[in-house]
């Protein structure tokens, strides 16, 4: 690996300029070059410090970041990677590395030295050799253990041979300058941490890239095809601070916020799939006017204790309009801090998913001593389809008589409190048949097929991208599926009229006939004519608008032709077409 530059020479003149402006008397200059030395805890005293560190172990390469961060901040020391081998680069004779290692420690060997390594030489005239080095020797070196599962520090010299300016340190140093060298510059990843980014500042953030670390290449490459197959889609990461390491990626196409404009009343949000030790996958669901549940947004994230807050502050930038239309929010039982939804979503009342109450009351009940499943079952069951106060209460008494004490101690503390979330009496009217659980359920198969082989991010969004524009995908789309295509990239009214249209476009209700001039359809009252591409017809509909006409997309329909193209709207796009 190329060694990562040097601060410029030039900073020992600035640095000399930087002490002088602050007129350090020599007094002051032997307090700085005492307390340098002096222990500020005995870990960094001289002596004890080149010892303790010696063979300490750091099992990945952000876990020995933040210790050199802590180390340059207490000593005010400030170091450079002189040279460095890539561990992706390394050639083993046996038992290389996993996967999983190169990717978490990125270094087979780093050495890092003192920003003054490169001073001059002078000349000493008392001496038989007048060149004298005057270059700082501190050193720290780095290697890769030999089990192969973390990296040590195998050499280090603490001892400076120069003033540490603690002007100069704060004005040079950088928080997370091992990873920023990595990938992508820190002051770039804080700064575009927790904002949307488009596919043209993704395209910028790939040209930065210096190599593969952490991660990010591969992931932003996701999302460049994400970009690139749906230019209006929304996304926003989230980065670690100070570290070039992504912490969430929310992110919905252009289908999925029209989805959710179209059906706001009730959306679903939980934890869908476990994809790797470190991520797991949320889906946010909106409830369709067949009672489908359908994707509105994913949101892939390490654990964070305000996800909750910070998908639906997402979701509601992105789709402003659902703010006022949401009336319910059906929540997992393992999402945390429901109160934050009454300040984002004020019209919407906040359920918990009742089968799966219903599941972890079970399981509790076995923790705590209750062996006869078959028996204490149906009292669950039986208390959150309660539709009366009596009916609840009723449940309760009869669990008293048969659940041991310490459950339902839990239950009156954990549970009882929030029983307007998961008792149907205090469901909204439109969610009363809903089986919220059947399409999670329903929801998690779907993902874990589609997901099976993700092991990264990056993976996992081409995966999902893949399931709202897959190969041949037109030819399999319902017709809502169709419409919301149609709706995410056309302005409201020709989108309203191209949904119409596609209602009228039903198998058997025309007669089609390929002819040699293209297709006619006769629907019992007159006949029309299309061309080969079935793009024009003949009918009042498409002459006057120059939208798809419910002719065009039944003889779609019939030759298995994709009911959502383009080329339906080539000829009035600049009206047709929503400006992004």
């Amino acid at each position: 690996m190329a060694n990562m530059n040097p601060l410029p020479h030039v900073h020992n003149d600035v640095s000399q300029k930087l002490c002088e402006t602050h007129d350090l008397c020599a007094e002051e200059r032997k307090l700085m070059a005492l307390s340098r030395t002096r222990l500020t805890a005995d870990l960094w005293s001289p002596t004890v410090e080149e010892k303790s560190l010696l063979g300490k172990q750091f099992y990945s390469l952000e876990e020995f970041s933040s210790f050199f961060d802590t180390f340059c901040i207490d000593s005010k020391a400030l170091f450079f990677v002189k040279h460095s081998t890539s561990l992706s680069k390394c050639k083993w004779a046996s038992d290389p590395p996993s996967p999983e290692v190169v990717e978490a420690l990125k270094y087979n060997s780093l050495r890092l030295v003192c920003k003054e390594f490169n001073a001059s030489t002078r000349v000493d005239a008392n001496r038989k050799d007048p060149k004298m080095i005057t270059g700082c020797k501190a050193y720290i070196v780095l290697r890769i253990s030999e089990n192969k599962d973390c990296l040590l520090i195998t050499g280090c010299h603490l001892t400076h041979n120069h003033v540490q300016c603690p002007i100069e340190f704060n004005y040079y140093f950088k928080k997370g300058y091992l990873l920023a060298n990595s990938c992508l510059p820190v002051r770039t990843t804080n700064k575009i941490s927790k904002q949307f980014i488009s596919g043209e500042e993704v395209k910028r953030l790939l040209s930065y890239c210096k190599n593969r670390d952490n991660g990010v290449l591969e992931t932003l490459h996701s999302l460049d095809a994400l970009f690139t197959n749906d230019p209006g889609a929304k996304v926003k990461f989230v980065f670690m601070e100070d570290q070039v390491v992504i912490k969430t990626i929310f992110f919905l196409t252009s289908v999925m916020r029209s989805l959710c404009q179209r059906n706001p009343f009730t959306l679903i949000f939980d934890r869908m799939v476990h994809v790797n030790e470190d991520f797991d996958l949320y889906t946010v669901l909106c409830i369709d006017s067949k009672g489908q549940g359908r994707e509105c947004a994913y949101c892939l994230t390490r654990k964070m204790p305000d996800l909750l807050r910070f998908t639906l502050v997402s979701l509601v930038q992105s789709v402003p309009d659902i703010k006022p239309n949401v009336t319910c929010l059906i929540l997992g039982v393992a999402v945390e801090d429901k109160a934050v939804v009454r300040d984002l979503l004020p019209y919407a009342k906040v359920q918990i998913c009742h089968s799966q109450v219903e599941r972890l009351l079970l399981l509790k009940a076995q923790e705590m001593g209750s062996t006869e499943v078959e028996k204490i079952w149906p009292f669950f069951v039986e208390l959150t389809s309660a539709t009366s106060q009596n009916a609840y209460n009723q449940a309760v008494r009869s669990m008293d008589g048969m659940l041991p004490k310490a459950f339902m101690t839990y239950f009156r503390e954990h549970w009882h409190p929030c029983h307007e979330m998961w008792v149907q009496l205090w469901a909204p009217k439109n969610t009363m048949k809903v089986d919220c659980g059947e399409l999670i359920t329903e929801h998690q198969q779907k993902l874990e097929v589609a997901l099976k082989s993700s092991s990264t991010v990056a993976q996992c969004i081409l995966d999902l991208v893949l399931i709202h524009y897959p190969k041949g995908e037109n030819e399999s789309l319902t017709e809502d599926e169709v419409a919301a295509r149609y709706h995410a990239i056309c302005k409201l009214e020709p989108a309203s009229l191209i949904e119409e249209e596609l209602g009228f476009a039903r198998p058997g209700t025309y007669t089609i006939t390929e002819t040699k001039e293209g297709f006619t359809l006769n629907d019992g009252i007159s006949e029309f004519f299309m061309d080969h591409s079935l793009t024009s017809c003949n009918c009042t509909i498409h002459t006057s608008s120059l939208l798809p006409c419910r002719h065009l997309f039944a003889t779609r329909l019939q030759n298995k032709i994709p009911l959502f193209d383009m080329q339906l709207l080539k000829k009035n796009m600049t009206v047709l077409l929503k400006s992004h």
